[in-house]
């Protein structure tokens, strides 16, 4: 710690970090605020929506949370380790570039009444989805693929892949590998990645308001509502409501980590029964069939969206944030790793595991103090709130996977810190690089909040677009806006990955 502060760049980096993540002091004391008010506490209890609000919302964190975690449970117990695992790890950024929006605009075009399903069966109408269970199936099956991404990276292959090897010998299946080898080795990666899956489903507004409840909606989109209204007993009671949201991430967490306790002091079973090692029908289906929901979702949207019509403002504003962002918190982020300090700073991924809204509203009451709101430069802040600590989340396993002996050697050569830095850390991490842009990028392309409150309404995004063309507008051009994201994302990985490409086949050391 003391030795990075001797660098210049130490104090920068710091400074940088502090710049991007001054709101969440605001965000705690406007939470503090009306929370000691009896009576906007009255005037929420007392309103009419909370209660059915307050049962979608849960239904659909439950089902979010837990169904990720129960396909990629799945997926993980029929398929790891073996090939067909590795053909999947190696689709699952493709999976992951698609964006939240896009997907749940594509099933909203499939499964809504009026949409492709119901024209094949009219008899099969949308039933009415007052709990957000359509919402949760969605966002399951979605973040399955970053529960799946976060396992992938966790799972030390070799020293693992050998102890089931083992445990095989002696008769014993792949769910009980999975449960007295996989899942205690990678538990402490696992539990917080569970975490930013609550925190993100239990907080989300943008697909929220695309595929439902409407009215009333989940607890979220009630204090957008609220907090978007120019009565202030209306944003108490919003803010009152961000604050709701943060007791019950804290709950879920609570009794989450109980459960996982109660469930390990059970493991391993001393009974010695053997159950038969096929792999798991379920996982085996889950594993072909998860990554033919991208393709579909982009089939989809092929076909409805109308081609005609697109203007170019809001794919010229995404692009413009995205690259922008992207380029920045990559930058911070290798400077971090590199003169950050090694240890204490957790609080790094607090918007990851935090809800978004209150994030959001410090963000908005920064900005109008200092007279930023509506300006280029506020919403390209308010970005790098989520797109730095995603890069740093792609970037960090690499930078930990280094070499130390390559930094001993060119230390021994009188090479200097910034040098080893720049000659041989960068390159060696082009790659993990690449990808962090990749993803950095396609976060701020998937960001409604900040750009919505920081940017006025002056700056229409795609996403921003798709969500608004979802409470009434043409299916087509919803379809058209879905798509032009998809392929705004599509096209930042397929770049990445022809980079990464080119650099492994001219450098030796990369293939």
């Amino acid at each position: 710690m003391a030795s990075t502060l001797r660098h210049p760049q130490g104090w920068l980096i710091r400074i940088a970090m502090a710049v991007i993540y001054l709101p969440l002091i605001p965000a705690g004391a406007i939470l503090i605020a009306p929370a000691l008010s009896k009576t906007a506490w009255r005037e929420m209890v007392r309103d009419p929506q909370l209660l059915p609000a307050l049962a979608a919302t849960l239904v659909s964190t439950l089902i979010a949370t837990l169904g990720a975690l129960a396909i990629a449970l799945c997926i993980v117990a029929a398929l790891w380790p073996g090939a067909r695992w590795r053909r999947l790890s190696t689709r699952l950024p493709w999976l992951l570039a698609i964006p939240h929006v896009a997907f749940a605009t594509a099933a909203l075009l499939i499964f809504a009444e009026g949409g492709a399903f119901y024209r094949l069966c009219s008899a099969c109408s949308a039933l009415s989805d007052p709990y957000g269970v359509g919402l949760g199936l969605t966002l399951a099956v979605k973040e399955s693929a970053f529960v799946l991404w976060a396992i992938y990276a966790a799972l030390p292959e070799k020293a693992l892949a050998q102890k089931m090897v083992i445990l095989k010998t002696f008769g014993y299946g792949r769910l009980q590998g999975l449960c007295w080898l996989v899942l205690p080795a990678i538990a402490p990666a696992l539990g917080a990645v569970m975490l930013a899956v609550a925190a993100w489903s239990i907080s989300v507004v943008d697909v929220a308001i695309i595929l439902g409840p409407g009215n009333p909606p989940t607890l979220a989109v009630l204090a957008w509502q609220w907090l978007s209204q120019g009565d202030a007993q209306q944003q108490a009671k919003g803010t009152l409501l961000c604050l709701v949201l943060l007791l019950l991430l804290a709950l879920m967490s609570i009794a989450g980590f109980y459960a996982w306790q109660a469930w390990r002091r059970t493991l391993p079973a001393t009974t010695g029964i053997r159950y038969r090692s096929r792999a798991p029908v379920i996982g085996n289906a889950l594993g072909w069939l998860l990554p033919l929901t991208g393709l579909l979702c982009a089939l989809v949207l092929l076909l409805l969206a109308r081609y005609g019509g697109i203007t170019l403002a809001p794919l010229n504003a995404s692009l413009s944030f995205g690259l922008f962002s992207a380029i920045i918190a990559l930058a911070l982020a290798m400077l971090w790793l590199e003169w950050g300090p090694r240890r204490g700073a957790r609080w790094v991924w607090l918007p990851l595991a935090l809800p978004a809204l209150p994030l959001v509203t410090g963000q908005y009451a920064i900005a109008l103090h200092l007279r930023l709101d509506g300006e280029y430069i506020a919403v390209l802040w308010g970005h790098l709130l989520w797109v730095l600590p995603w890069t740093l989340l792609v970037l960090q396993p690499a930078w930990r996977r280094l070499d130390p002996r390559l930094m001993l050697i060119a230390s021994t050569q009188g090479w200097q810190r910034g040098k080893i830095f720049w000659l041989v850390k960068c390159p060696l991490l082009l790659r993990p690089m690449l990808l962090a842009f990749a993803t950095g990028f396609s976060v701020s392309v998937a960001q409604y909040m900040p750009t919505q409150w920081l940017g006025a309404g002056r700056y229409a995004t795609l996403t921003t677009e798709a969500v608004a063309l979802s409470s009434g507008g043409s299916a087509p051009i919803l379809a058209g806006q879905a798509l032009w994201l998809l392929l705004l994302n599509a096209a930042i990985f397929s770049a990445a990955a022809l980079l990464s490409r080119l650099a492994g086949r001219y450098r030796q050391g990369l293939r």
